[in-house]
């Protein structure tokens, strides 16, 4: 009886070369250039979106350079509390929460620098879009309450824009608030009709807190340009 043989084992070279090697992968020349063409039409569509986008992008992220004195705090601007409209109906920092109010304070008799102050804030109001304005609100506290009466302080105000108000007050409660403020007013010390006060604008943010105070010589544009970043 014959022994079977194990089968004699190739050597591992080869083996190797029974195998055949992978073939590269087959690129068709059109594919190619019209991936490439893809890739060309969506970078110019990119560079494109940022150069007409770019600037805006840029001026979103930067921080507004305000042309007055920036307040950091978050406390709620002072309550007017004891004050009311020339309508007569008592200032509320509640209801004023949500637009952007501009408190200044003066007097009807005022020779120059609430003319002056008032009309600027005209043509600031003028500046603005339609939407802008139905969200600014622009009040003149009188620190002569003597002879700003109601109606005497609300012609005066409506005379440089319809949509100013005119708030006043009790002497006592309209200094009480004043200081609260930052804001000085006296009779001057010749005793004439003149009262001596500070000529500031203060700016009240949407959420109700102290945001900016600009000085008497700020510029329309200037104060415009500010307002419009106070809003939300």
């Amino acid at each position: 009886m014959t022994a079977l043989r194990a089968p004699t084992p190739r050597p591992a070279a080869e083996s190797a070369r029974d195998v055949p090697p992978p073939r590269p992968p087959r690129h068709r020349p059109g594919a190619l250039a019209l991936r490439h063409s893809r890739s060309l039409v969506t970078i110019a569509l990119a560079v494109l979106a940022l150069l007409v986008a770019g600037p805006r992008v840029v001026a979103r992220f930067q921080p507004h350079l305000y042309a007055g004195t920036v307040l950091q705090s978050d406390r709620p601007a002072p309550s007017l509390d004891g004050l009311t409209f020339t309508s007569g109906q008592p200032v509320s920092m509640e209801a004023l929460e949500g637009d952007v109010v501009l408190v200044f304070f003066g007097y009807t008799n005022c020779p120059d620098v609430c003319p002056t102050t008032m009309a600027a804030l005209a043509r600031t109001m003028a500046g603005l879009s339609p939407g802008e304005r139905d969200r600014v609100r622009v009040l003149m506290v009188s620190v002569d309450p003597a002879r700003d009466d109601a109606p005497t302080l609300a012609g005066y105000v409506t005379s440089f824009d319809p949509a100013f108000e005119g708030v006043l007050g009790p002497v006592d409660v309209t200094d009480r608030i004043a200081s609260l403020y930052g804001v000085y007013f006296a009779p001057d010390d010749a005793g004439g009709s003149t009262i001596d006060h500070s000529a500031s604008l203060i700016g009240i943010g949407p959420d109700g807190a102290l945001r900016v105070v600009w000085p008497p010589n700020v510029t329309e544009q200037a104060l415009a340009s500010d307002v419009r970043a106070l809003l939300p």
